[in-house]
């Protein structure tokens, strides 16, 4: 939904609002304050905070001449940390030959604090970069030029204010902290006094394409549900901004998971647009909710922590651009292009495909059976066989053979991310294929049986032909029956499909062939048919049509479409 290119906007230090202007990862840029150009030399406070930056970003940012841009490798957040650093004229290599580092805690998901402690003059200097309610609850004290005073209670509930005020603006949220210690190394169990230093307000900009990409993958009746690790607030901005529909839904976080057993989660997951504050084991328990409510779930991610929610889900969608190796391997599909929207074509091409496969399937099921009913029907009414083996291979491998390829060159279906477009079921043959075989088969087998019956006393090849000339028309009027579910045949372009109507004059032309050439005749037990037969085949043959129209009209009827 967003570049992944995070910079710093607007930080707060000192009472005082500041803007930053630069472009994306360029190092360059001004700060503003109270509208005007503001002299960082004039403001320890962002100097501090850019200080703080710079020791806490373990990101690399380098240029490209040949794209004239400029890149970095690791964490999104520390690289704008490091720009913003960078734009006030701190360079994090040259700090550290003058104040190596002495020991780090790096930015863990559960406390979500990163901690650098590097020698200086007199006291060892510990930059802090968290969560700002982690930052907020460590902070005892509060940073000033001249001397720190105690963080109260109103103290903390002013910057509390000021970080909701940051969140609903859009921003993702970093507080930073400092502190003066001897110590050599730190822990999390102990610590020495942190004083609060200010917040630092990052902007992940939405892709041009985000709202729209959304948008259409709602409307075609796909439910987005946001992860992200912001705070809930800043979540709940950036899903508006998106076009993520939260009306009537809740946003929950991370927390709120920890406290709910299975079952709770999956009764509330389906009124949640949003989950905020999210740690990578917690994406595993909102799968496993989805999942048992039923639903099938697309889960999308880039990262090393994304592996299992990807291999997780029923289809896992990585990034191609920004993703890692591990994530690309774990998915099952692959985005080259990094575009939420891509999303839509993947899920109107898989529909498609879907529904292809269930029309050649039925075709060739529904004209199998018939063939097979055919055949068992004359056992039981004392009949001889209606056809020879030689005769079925000519049916499955020239007729079928053709207009089964015809079939899965039919266009694509309109309709296919609409709102109102029916899901199909799991399996390939539900039960309304089943019903449409056992029609198409049934009317296949009484048709043939029954022009079969009038012809074999007289003369056995003569009707083993009729009866090979009927199965055969039978199908070709079927393959136009087959191309939708339940759209009248005498509505569908007849035009749409050139390749069906040119397999259909080959299977009709092969036909008259194997009634016609003597060396056909011969192999297939066949002889030639007059006008009259042909007509009264073809209107016995026409009865599959009209069967299937009445399904479809009743299907129709029965839904309201």
């Amino acid at each position: 939904l967003t570049r992944n290119e995070l910079s710093v906007r607007r930080v707060y230090c000192g009472g005082k609002f500041f803007e930053v202007k630069n472009s994306g990862y360029e190092p360059e840029g001004e700060i503003f304050v109270d509208g005007k150009i503001a002299d960082p030399p004039n403001h320890p406070d962002l100097l501090l905070a850019g200080k703080i930056s710079a020791l806490c970003a373990n990101a690399q940012l380098a240029y490209l001449p040949e794209s004239k841009s400029w890149k970095i490798s690791g964490d999104p957040v520390e690289a704008s940390m490091l720009v913003f650093s960078q734009i006030l004229g701190f360079h994090r290599e040259i700090m550290e030959n003058e104040m190596p580092r002495l020991h780090e805690i790096p930015f863990d998901y559960r406390t979500k604090i990163h901690m650098s402690l590097h020698r200086d003059a007199k006291e060892n200097f510990l930059a802090v970069a968290g969560a700002p309610e982690n930052i907020l609850e460590l902070s005892q004290s509060l940073w000033s030029p001249d001397k720190n005073t105690r963080l109260s209670a109103e103290d903390k509930k002013r910057l509390e204010e000021v970080f909701f005020k940051m969140s609903r603006e859009g921003l993702r949220v970093i507080a930073l902290a400092v502190s003066r210690t001897r110590e050599s190394a730190v822990s999390e169990n102990h610590l020495p006094e942190i004083s609060f230093v200010g917040f630092l307000g990052m902007k992940d900009v939405l892709r041009d394409e985000a709202r729209e990409a959304v948008e259409k993958v709602q409307a075609a009746g796909i439910r987005v549900v946001m992860i992200t690790g912001d705070h809930i607030i800043t979540a709940g901005a950036i899903a508006g901004e998106a076009g993520i529909d939260c009306r009537g839904k809740e946003i929950i976080t991370g927390d709120e998971i920890e406290k709910m057993s299975a079952s709770e989660l999956a009764a509330r997951a389906g009124k949640v647009c949003v989950f905020a504050r999210v740690m990578p084991e917690h994406k595993m328990r909102i799968i496993e909710a989805y999942k048992s409510r039923g639903e099938i779930i697309a889960m999308t991610g880039d990262g090393v922590n994304d592996t299992l929610s990807l291999a997780a889900a029923d289809l896992g969608v990585a990034m191609g651009k920004i993703g890692t190796e591990v994530a690309k391997e774990a998915a099952d599909i692959v985005i080259l292009d990094d575009n939420f929207g891509s999303l839509t074509a993947g899920v109107r091409e898989g529909r498609n495909i879907f529904k292809t496969i269930k029309k050649v399937i039925l075709y060739l099921f529904s004209t199998s059976a018939g063939e097979l009913l055919s055949i068992f029907a004359t056992f039981a009414i004392g009949f001889p066989l209606p056809i020879q083996a030689v005769q079925i291979l000519w049916l499955n491998l020239v007729t079928d053979g053709f207009l089964t390829v015809a079939l899965a060159m039919d266009p694509r279906e309109k309709g296919l991310l609409d709102r109102n477009y029916r899901k199909t079921a799991k399996k390939i043959i539900d039960s309304l294929m089943t019903q449409r075989i056992i029609l198409m088969s049934l009317t296949m087998m009484v048709g043939t049986l029954y022009l079969f019956g009038k012809y074999y006393h007289e003369d056995i090849v003569k009707g083993w032909t009729i009866s090979l000339t009927t199965l055969a028309v039978f199908q070709w009027f079927n393959v136009w029956n087959c191309r939708s579910e339940t759209k009248s045949v005498f509505r569908t372009n007849p035009f749409s499909n050139k390749y069906l109507f040119l397999a259909m004059f080959i299977v009709i032309f092969l036909q008259i062939m194997a009634l016609h050439v003597p060396f056909m005749q011969k192999v297939l037990y066949t002889v030639p048919l007059s006008a009259g037969e042909w007509a009264m085949i073809i209107a016995v043959a026409f009865s599959i049509v009209i069967v299937e129209e009445i399904r479809k009209l009743l299907y129709r009827i029965k839904n309201k479409e």
